[in-house]
């Protein structure tokens, strides 16, 4: 089978599973051993899966992994039909595949106003920055129907969509917030599962902006004004199962919370 044709193959099991709700207990194919590889099969994906992108989540590839790939960050596309706005404390479920992988992140998620004319110059944190219009507390929920999807390196996870299947977007923040410094935790169930800033963050939320500009560069991403940024675990990545009760922590005051619900086939 050509390299195309394996691609496709991929990502049509991928897409396939999410539909259906189905685990997949191994990789559907060769592991993809290069971001090349990954993001052509999640070119495919999106193009077979046709939802329309609301945004983009961004994760952190591993120190140990940077020198390999080349680059510190990694994207996914967030659908439109897998994202839940719940500004005034409101508790959705947001489903993960009961039979694959599943995660909560406490994350700032930042919106794209205009876009720029073009991509394909040199981008600052700051530059990128002016492209934003709106910033928010969040939840990403990390899941796939592969339930290595972690474990295999950062290909594996760009392979399939970069692990996300949902964002929770709460409250908004006054954009003069210097909230770089703020105490961030992730409750599952009342017990603290992760405590962090996000200036610990790479070079922060909008550094994550950035990389997206710079992958739409070299990769033509689809981005458009209105999608949101999902800039990246500041708590760590935290398991969870279906029951169970998340709830994100920003600064003192702000707070946004979800319940895990299950996604399994029939």
């Amino acid at each position: 089978m050509n390299a195309g044709r394996a691609a496709d193959a991929i990502a049509q099991a991928f897409v396939d599973a999410r539909q259906s709700g189905a685990g997949l207990a191994d990789y559907p194919g060769t592991q993809p051993q290069s971001l090349d590889e990954a993001y052509a099969i999640q070119e495919r994906a999106i193009r077979l899966f046709g939802g329309r992108i609301a945004g983009w989540k961004v994760g952190r590839i591993p120190d140990p992994l940077v020198e390999r790939y080349g680059v510190n960050r990694l994207a996914g596309p967030i659908f439109a039909g897998s994202v839940v706005e719940a500004p005034g404390g409101e508790i959705p479920e947001m489903p993960i595949f009961t039979d694959g992988f599943g995660a909560a992140e406490a994350e700032y998620l930042l919106r794209l106003g205009s876009l720029p004319d073009r991509f394909d110059r040199a981008w600052t944190n700051e530059e990128a920055a002016r492209f934003v219009d709106d910033i928010r507390i969040g939840i990403e929920v990390a899941s796939s129907p592969f339930q290595g999807i972690n474990e295999h390196g950062p290909a594996v996870t760009i392979s399939d969509f970069g692990n996300n299947n949902g964002l929770v977007i709460g409250a908004p923040i006054d954009p003069g917030a210097d909230f770089a410094d703020w105490p961030v935790s992730l409750t599952i169930d009342g017990a603290v599962a992760g405590a962090a800033t996000a200036r610990a963050m790479l070079d922060g939320p909008f550094g994550a902006v950035r990389f997206l500009f710079e992958l739409a560069a070299a990769r033509g991403l689809p981005l458009a004004s209105g999608q949101w940024v999902s800039t990246g675990a500041v708590t760590g990545v935290h398991q969870v199962r279906p029951g169970a009760a998340i709830e994100a922590k920003f600064g003192d005051t702000m707070r946004v919370q979800c319940s895990i619900g299950g996604k399994r086939q029939g």
